[in-house]
Order: structure tokens, then sequence, then C-alpha cells
């Protein structure tokens, strides 16, 4: 067996950096074969004890700062791990605020986006916001939206699949519906000849999209090891938890 500890590091705007004083580490198996552990972070510091050794994601998550991921690769004895920064990280509007506005703003508000768009997209990673999220729907213990790409998210050498998980995500709203519609003809008419998904199965989801730190981008398949994690979560506006990692 064997130990896992390090300390987190917060930068909040511009003040000087401080040990994170209140969140959760959560060390999960990349192959999601056995359940999470977690532990409370105490004075920027977390230990995990009595590990079994194998490739984990190590989940850092505290309110406000939003959730850092990095993959391990858990030995015998006691794994020390470089420390882990994080940043303030700054939520989009709430829903109602979003509602009262004309429609212009409400559209520009809420983009619709394929599951590759959404990875890929640099103005909402990292972060929080209301969007559509259009992809092919696999039901399960962890509902998810698929779609192919030729690009993945990896963490060192782990690769994520190209997916978003739902969590209480929401039907569309009725305004959107002309721009989810188009938005699924354009994954069906895209796919590859004899690989064309069910029609009914490419849905669109409405919710807050969040996607951890610590991600990067590399072509796909070409990591040394998979996760079962999808590397983004689409959840319900009244959702409490935001992670990615469950």
């Amino acid at each position: 067996m064997a130990s896992v500890r390090g300390t987190v590091w917060a930068k909040i705007l511009s003040r000087e950096v401080e040990r994170l004083e209140v969140g959760w580490a959560r060390l999960a198996p990349v192959d999601g074969a056995a359940p999470f552990m977690e532990k409370a972070i105490s004075q920027g510091r977390y230990e995990f004890l009595e590990v079994p050794p194998r490739w984990y994601i190590l989940s850092i998550f505290s309110d406000g700062f939003g959730e850092t991921v990095r993959a391990i690769h858990v030995v015998e004895g006691a794994n020390e791990m470089d420390r882990i920064d994080i940043r303030y990280t700054v939520c989009a509007e709430s829903a109602e605020s979003i509602m009262c506005r004309c429609e212009d703003d409400f559209f520009r508000a809420h983009p619709v986006l394929s599951v590759r768009e959404a990875l890929e997209a640099r103005t909402i990673s990292h972060c929080l916001q209301e969007v559509v999220i259009v992809g092919i729907f696999k039901s399960g213990i962890d509902e998810s939206l698929l779609l192919d790409c030729p690009f993945q998210r990896v963490t060192g050498e782990v690769g994520w699949p190209s997916s978003i998980g739902l969590t209480g995500a929401l039907q569309p709203p009725s305004l959107l519906r002309e721009k989810v519609e188009k938005k699924r003809q354009e994954i069906l008419n895209s796919a590859q000849p004899g690989a064309r998904p069910h029609p009914e199965r490419v849905m669109g989801f409405y919710g807050f999209l969040g996607m951890p730190l610590g991600l990067t981008s590399a072509p796909c398949c070409s990591a040394a090891i998979e996760t079962t994690f999808p590397p983004a979560r689409l959840c319900g506006v009244g959702a409490q938890d935001l992670r990615v990692i469950r």
C-alpha cells in the first residue's frame, strides 16, 4: 500500500499566494473500477493513507476556485506531490439575471455548441457558463454526451474521452430550439459514412458547463493511459456539486 500527500496554494485576485484553507482532495482510479477517496484540505495540506498502487486522477476542489485535476501514478511507499496552484474562478451570472434580458442578449449569453466545440472553446474553459451542448446521448450510471474528435484532453500521460458528463441538465430553452436543431443537423451531416448516429440519439441539454484546470490538448488516442471520466460536466442550474470527478 502507499500514501499520497501534498500542498495546495491559492491565488485570490491581486492578493499574495497562500495556502488553501478550505477545500477537498479527491483521488479516483482512472478506470473507475473502484470508488474514489476523499479528504478535507487542512491548512493547505491533504494526505491519503492505505492507497493501492495504480494510476489515479487527483482532484482539488474549493468553492470559488472550481476544480483542478492532475494524473498521478501511485507506487509503493510515500508519494509526495509537487505543490498544486489554483486561482480564483469568476463564475457566470445567475440564470435570473440572464433571463431578464432581451432576446438578442439571451442568444449571446447561451451559446449552442457541439461536444467538440465545448471542449475546445477557449472562452469558456476553466470557468462556468450557461450553455446548450448537443451530442450523442449515452445513458447509464453516468449519463453523458459523446462526439468523435481528432483531439482529446490529456493530463500528463492520461487521456480523457471526448465526452461531457450530465448531472441534472435540462431541456434547452424554447427560444433556442432552431439553433439546437441546426446543430443537430450539422452533427448528423458531418458523420463518417457508415458511422451516422441514430437521429433520436443526437440531443441537446442545457446547464452550467464546468471544466477543470490542469487539462491540455493532444492528438486523439496518443495518450499512454485512458481514463473513463469525462473532461467536462454539464450541471443543472441549481446544482450544488459542480465537480467533474465523481
